[in-house]
């Protein structure tokens, strides 16, 4: 696990671990590395004994957009993807009750007469909640001083306490806090609204941005594992995916099981690629 607990890939992880160690007749222990965007935990997974028993959960940004960034301990290609087995929203959130804007569009408007002023909390460099961020100061015209975390879950509790405005985090870590009224969602970052909350408008609604930054989580293992042994475990992650209790459980946690293959996974990892080359081109994607 390459982030600290609390966030989306930690709970993402948490949740598949249960139907995962059932199928593969064993226990299936989280453990967390944070630190360096997710590189650190990413890295001991890459540097793994290639036997199948060190999995990865990750997003595409620990796989090949920090190795983009600086220099990390493994390349795009250390780790071979198993399949996908989640997607979550990604929402623009603020301190409940903070009177300097009650909707997204006053949140924009503060931004663009405060410039720097509103500081931005997210996982690291290159994590999708950094992404999600740079993303809206592009398509809105604003400017945010970013802020880096060990994972979303710190940042979070910098946002409670004041010591950062705004997040743009996937809605299962935040879940807790929107449930308790202590957070509020302004804007989903992505094609469709959020279930769990759907007074909360889209972008696209908004006539303020029509990109996606949906989260898609997935597993990776070593890339010395023999072919065999990644057929058997893709095969798991396939079916983990698929288990109606572990889609019960992440929907309840804001997020929802999404079952994808090894080659669609590595589809994704593609795409990501190619749009993270294009930001640091542009200068907009830097390392912490």
């Amino acid at each position: 696990m390459p982030f600290a607990p609390g966030g989306n890939i930690d709970i993402v992880g948490r949740s598949v671990a249960v139907p995962l160690g059932k199928i593969l007749g064993q226990s299936v222990i989280v453990d967390n590395r944070a630190g360096g965007s997710g590189s650190i935990g990413t890295g001991v997974v890459a540097r793994a004994a290639p036997d199948g028993y060190t999995l990865l959960v990750a997003t595409a940004g620990q796989i090949v957009t920090l190795p983009q960034m600086f220099k990390t301990a493994y390349r795009s290609d250390s780790l071979k993807p198993l399949g996908l087995v989640s997607k979550t929203h990604i929402a623009t959130i603020v301190r409940k009750g903070d009177q300097r804007f009650k909707t997204f569009q006053e949140l924009v408007a503060y931004a663009k007469a405060n410039p720097g002023k509103l500081n931005g909390g997210h996982a690291g460099a290159g994590t999708p909640n950094h992404l999600a961020l740079l993303q809206l100061e592009s398509a809105l015209g604003i400017q945010l001083t970013m802020v880096a975390y060990k994972g979303m879950g710190p940042a979070l509790i910098d946002l409670l306490s004041g010591q950062i405005d705004v997040v743009g985090d996937q809605v299962s870590s935040s879940m807790p806090h929107l449930k308790a009224g202590t957070l509020e969602a302004l804007a989903v970052l992505g094609p469709e609204r959020e279930a769990a909350f759907p007074a909360v408008p889209t972008l696209a609604e908004l006539k303020l941005g029509n990109f996606d930054m949906t989260t898609y989580a997935g597993i990776l293992a070593p890339g010395g594992v023999p072919a065999e042994i990644r057929s058997r475990l893709s095969d798991a992650v396939r079916q983990a995916a698929a288990d109606p209790a572990f889609s019960a459980t992440l929907r309840e946690l804001g997020s929802a099981a999404h079952g994808g293959t090894a080659a669609q996974f590595s589809g994704l990892l593609k795409d990501e690629e190619a749009f993270a080359a294009r930001m640091i081109q542009q200068g907009r994607l830097k390392a912490d």
